[in-house]
């Protein structure tokens, strides 16, 4: 009877492998040559494993014996200090009645029941398993160490010996463990986990030297289990033509603070979370938001996803690409954290290059004067035009300054033009010469003048609805030639004219005497 109770507990133990999807042990224990390869799972936005840690926890070690279709198989609880505690501790949790002093097989068993017929309870074992892990210094089987490498989806494990494992990647938006068989095959397991990240986005793709821009950071609170230090800060980095305020009226900051407000896209409260972030006293471009606390603190919470808010206005070192980027730095030890790529919010703002020239020789003519309207009724009104600063043909939007007016100058201050004006978001926009060179003809109608986004840094300009290939508006003045006047040689002639008429006449009237005689 004996012996058989002991066949049937060995036949149950296999069949609880093969319910779990896994193929059979290798022959002999410890062999030391079994490999295993762990894959990123496909995910969107695209994951990889750089910065990332996987850790492997042998639960059992296998022996096999036996011809092939009547193998026997024995599990024996890893006998590493920790490993039959944690299994006791999660399966009591998990209501299978085992002890410290119950028989390997026993404990093979109980976890064959936990999944027999609900795959969610076997992902709950395996996740309960990590966090007892975690939280008591569970020691790893195999590490892959902190994975360095850019682009890197896959790891491999070798040396292995046989047995059944459990895969963990550190620090992910929460702990989705894996249960795997490694034995003479070669053997692969793809992450169910996922690795913190952030999205930043700006409510403008493109804007005015002056313009208020809101960003926005989305994130999820990740899973800290085990991790009494977990790190979870937010790092901003502003291009030079961004500076930060505190709210959408641009208001500036104090000291080294700007104001953020942390929200969860659902109704759930985040009042908790901070409410300013630190700039950085050596580079004002520059920002840390720490929800390290926070995220800990927030459990209850973990895997939903919550907003950072904050703002940064458009200064006159404003270029055609203003990126903001934002990363995220995190991990479970301070000394030893993972920052993840930036992610990127693009503002673009436009110039207004214009030539001025001589309509006949082509020369570059100076001391034209334009004001740019943002409506065309405005245009032929002369009302509300575009503010600026500048000189000597360069010019910037400003809201701040009282002159509306800017001027050509003899020389190209670009390639190919001599008037700039920079700062302008894409639309459309009314031209209108308010001056013309001395001694030439001024434009009568305002010029329509269209910019357009086609890329993150590449956009086109139109002149009256034609695109300028070389983003430059030519305009041209001309002159005319002299018109006739009344003085001079022309009253000489009108004189010699007259005089001719008069003899004439008087000619007539004597010669008409003379026959009257």
């Amino acid at each position: 009877m004996k012996k058989v109770k002991k066949i049937m507990a060995l036949m149950l133990a296999a069949i609880m492998m093969m319910a779990m999807s896994v193929t059979a042990f290798a022959a002999e224990r410890a062999t030391g040559t079994h490999t295993l390869t762990v894959n990123v799972k496909s995910t969107e936005p695209a994951q990889d494993l750089k910065g990332q840690t996987i850790n492997l926890y042998k639960l059992f070690d296998v022996t096999e014996s036996g011809t092939t279709g009547s193998k026997n198989y024995a599990y024996t609880v890893n006998t590493e200090t920790g490993y039959k505690d944690a299994l006791v501790s999660v399966l009591t949790e998990a209501g299978k009645t085992v002890t410290a002093g119950s028989k390997d097989e026993e404990f093979a068993t109980a976890v064959f029941d936990i999944g027999i017929n609900n795959s969610t309870e076997v992902q709950n074992f395996a996740n309960k398993f990590t966090a007892y892990a975690l939280k008591n210094s569970l020691v790893a089987t195999a590490t892959s160490g902190k994975i360095t490498e850019e682009n890197k989806t896959s790891y491999t494990f070798n040396n292995l010996t046989a047995g059944y494992y459990l895969v963990y990647v550190t620090g992910g938006k929460e702990i989705q463990s894996s249960l795997v068989t490694v034995d003479e095959t070669t053997n692969t397991v793809n992450l169910k986990t996922e690795a913190p990240s952030i999205e930043k986005t700006a409510n403008k793709e493109t804007v005015n030297i002056g313009d208020v821009v809101t960003y926005t950071v989305k994130g999820s609170i990740p899973d800290t289990t085990g991790y009494d230090q977990y790190q979870y800060i937010i790092h901003d980095e502003l291009s030079k033509g961004l500076d930060f305020v505190n709210d959408a009226t641009g208001a500036a900051c104090e000291g080294n603070s700007v104001k953020v407000t942390v929200a969860f896209e659902d109704t759930t409260d985040a009042n908790t979370a901070p409410t300013t972030a630190t700039i950085d006293t050596n580079n004002s471009k520059k920002m840390s938001l720490d929800l390290s606390a926070w995220v800990r603190t927030n459990q209850a919470n973990k895997g939903k996803t919550f907003t950072v808010t904050y703002y940064a206005k458009v200064n006159k070192d404003a270029v055609v690409t203003n990126n903001n980027k934002a990363s995220l730095e995190y991990g479970n030890n301070p000394n030893d954290t993972t920052t993840t790529t930036p992610s990127e919010a693009k503002t673009n703002t436009y110039p207004l290059d214009i030539k001025k020239i001589n309509k006949k020789t082509k020369e570059l003519l100076a001391d034209a004067k334009f004001s740019l309207y943002k409506f065309e009724t405005d245009a032929k009104n002369g009302e509300n035009a575009i503010a600026v600063t500048g000189s000597n043909g360069s010019y910037v939007v400003d809201a701040d300054s009282k002159n509306t007016v800017f001027e050509s100058v003899t020389t190209e201050v670009g390639n190919g033009y001599n008037l700039h004006l920079n700062g302008l978001a894409a639309g459309d926009y009314w031209l209108v010469e308010t001056q013309a060179p001395e001694g030439f003809n001024k434009l009568t109608a305002p010029i329509k003048v269209t910019i357009t986004k086609t890329g993150d840094a590449e956009w086109k300009v139109s002149k009256d609805g034609v695109e300028v290939t070389d983003k430059i508006i030519d305009i041209e003045n001309s002159t005319g030639s002299l018109l006739p006047s009344t003085g001079g040689r022309g009253a000489i002639a009108f004189a010699v004219i007259a005089a001719l008429l008069v003899f004439g006449v008087a000619v007539s009237f004597i010669r008409d005497k003379r026959k009257e005689a």
